[in-house]
């Protein structure tokens, strides 16, 4: 019994329960297949959807950034470009000032260079007409003495003395006429010191000559910053007296006052409150005066 049993039992199984086993496992192979296709087709689905949501997200949130950065760029080339035209501006400007500067010095170093010139070339023309001037008004003074006044060789006491005796002896012509000759302002200056001028000038005709007068009026006013009101009283006093009549004052009057205007000029610059201001401004006007006349 015990083969037939089991050859049946075998038969049995491998005809029976082991095609059942076979198709039950197949069905359930086929449904776990099945199962794992629709899971892994949702989960694809669901990551993508999730990534198409992920990628929506970053882009609006991307999207206003991106505007902004935009924006920024676009307000900085504009920055940029206002800030090069203002450079450009700014140094257009400051190389026209500094242009302008270094012309307005070169100007004025050429003018300054060439007044320099100007000025020592009229002060030599001066010098060089104030030496004729003179020369010819100590000529004029000695034809007039009629015998020369020698004067180099004295001392300084010595025509002192002389001038002295002469105005002791009411010679005042002679006196100042030795005085103008040794071309010493300090000896002319003591004879203005030592006579009133009333004394000289109140006398009607004036005892001084025509070229004394000149001579006198053209060493006081060489320095008026000493012993001003002095000086300043003589030149008046002179200047009235002055005779347009006289051939040597016609000829030598106009360069005498031209040299008398720029010191009394330089006086008032340098002094313009002094209490002789007033004065010497009215000798101003009494050599425009006689310039015009």
């Amino acid at each position: 019994m015990q083969g037939p049993i089991q050859t049946a039992y075998k038969d049995t199984f491998q005809s029976t329960v082991l095609p059942v086993f076979e198709r039950g496992c197949q069905s359930m192979f086929q449904q776990i297949n099945d199962s794992f296709k629709q899971g892994t087709h949702e989960y694809i689905q669901q990551l993508e959807t999730h990534m198409k949501n992920r990628k929506q997200r970053e882009q609006d949130t991307r999207d206003p950034m991106i505007g902004q950065l935009q924006q920024m760029m676009d307000s900085f080339q504009s920055s940029t470009d206002q800030l090069a035209s203002s450079i450009s501006a700014t140094v257009r400007a400051e190389v026209q000032h500094q242009m302008q500067m270094v012309v307005g010095n070169l100007q004025e170093s050429i003018l300054s260079h060439v007044q320099r010139i100007v000025k020592g070339e009229v002060s030599l023309a001066m010098k060089e007409q104030q030496a004729v001037v003179t020369s010819s008004i100590m000529q004029a003074m000695r034809s007039a003495a009629g015998t020369p006044v020698p004067t180099a060789h004295l001392d300084y006491q010595t025509q002192q003395a002389n001038i002295l005796q002469f105005l002791q002896q009411g010679q005042l012509n002679q006196a100042f006429q030795q005085a103008l000759s040794a071309t010493d302002l300090n000896l002319v200056l003591y004879v203005c010191e030592t006579i009133d001028s009333q004394q000289v000038f109140g006398q009607t005709p004036c005892p001084l000559s025509q070229p004394v007068l000149l001579s006198l009026i053209q060493q006081l006013s060489s320095n008026l910053a000493t012993r001003s009101e002095l000086k300043i009283s003589y030149l008046e006093d002179a200047l009235m007296n002055l005779d347009h009549s006289d051939p040597l004052t016609r000829d030598h009057m106009s360069s005498v006052l031209a040299q008398v205007r720029p010191k009394l000029i330089t006086f008032l610059q340098q002094d313009p409150h002094s209490p002789l201001s007033k004065r010497a401004r009215r000798l101003l006007m009494m050599l425009q005066g006689l310039v015009n006349h």
